[in-house]
């Protein structure tokens, strides 16, 4: 579990904030035996709510100075949360608005306690927003969903929030943590070389409906290596024998 741990800024975000979650999922990308990531926020209140503009940044390893000339610190992380092979659950216990909001949106699966409140304010505000965002949303939410979340700016609450897709379940505040754990190890316990295999493949069909051929080639290796795998001897050695799977992603 991942914890944005500044409950008394409301988990707002810093530039240092964003660096360390980046560098975190890079590493745990490397480990094969973390093949579930939740990612919340300290305290009641907030899950994140948003960036925090007055906070400068502290010191920015030389390896990732680089990429942020190119790259904003928020993207990177969310990107950083796209490609770590395995779940990452955003488990929601407070509100989420802006760059939080995002966050949780760049999470695969959105756990919210029935408290919750997301939106995204720039209308409220006169910007418009970065690209990668817009497409973020858009492919999450579709297209109506996304076009009225940004031209009204407005507050929805969980019930609201779970008709327009931006979490996946609404569950009370005294069982959000069990439920959410609960989740993550019901997907832990899933073949690691499926996992890995799906998420990529989606994402990649997300971004492109229409595949490039060498998106496409990756697609069927992947399905073609499934086929080899020990892992699907041994889901289907488990079904005959009536027992759970002991997946290694070989």
């Amino acid at each position: 579990t991942l914890v944005i741990n500044r409950p008394e800024k409301r988990n707002m975000v810093t530039v240092d904030c964003l660096l360390a979650l980046t560098r975190t999922f890079e590493e745990l990308a490397g480990d094969p035996d973390i093949r579930c990531v939740i990612l919340t926020g300290a305290g009641e209140q907030a899950f994140c709510a948003g960036f925090d503009i007055g906070a400068l940044p502290t010191e920015v390893p030389p390896d990732l100075e680089a990429r942020l000339k190119e790259t904003p610190p928020l993207e990177m992380a969310l990107q950083a949360m796209r490609a770590y092979p395995y779940p990452v659950v955003g488990m929601l216990n407070g509100y989420a608005f802006g760059g939080g909001c995002e966050l949780a949106i760049g999470c695969d699966i959105r756990v919210a306690a029935r408290r919750v409140k997301m939106g995204v304010p720039p209308a409220k505000l006169g910007i418009v927003y970065p690209y990668d965002g817009y497409r973020r949303f858009l492919r999450v939410l579709g297209f109506a969903a996304t076009l009225e979340i940004f031209l009204t700016g407005r507050r929805y609450d969980s019930s609201e929030c779970l008709r327009r897709g931006m979490v996946n379940y609404v569950v009370e505040d005294d069982q959000l943590e069990s439920f959410t754990y609960d989740l993550a190890r019901e997907m832990a316990e899933n073949a690691p070389l499926s996992m890995r295999g799906t998420k990529l493949a989606l994402y990649k069909i997300a971004d492109y409906p229409e595949l490039r051929p060498e998106d496409e080639e990756m697609i069927r290796a992947l399905f073609t290596q499934s086929l080899q795998s020990e892992d699907l001897k041994e889901g289907k050695k488990a079904f005959r024998e009536k027992r759970k799977p002991r997946f290694t992603g070989r």
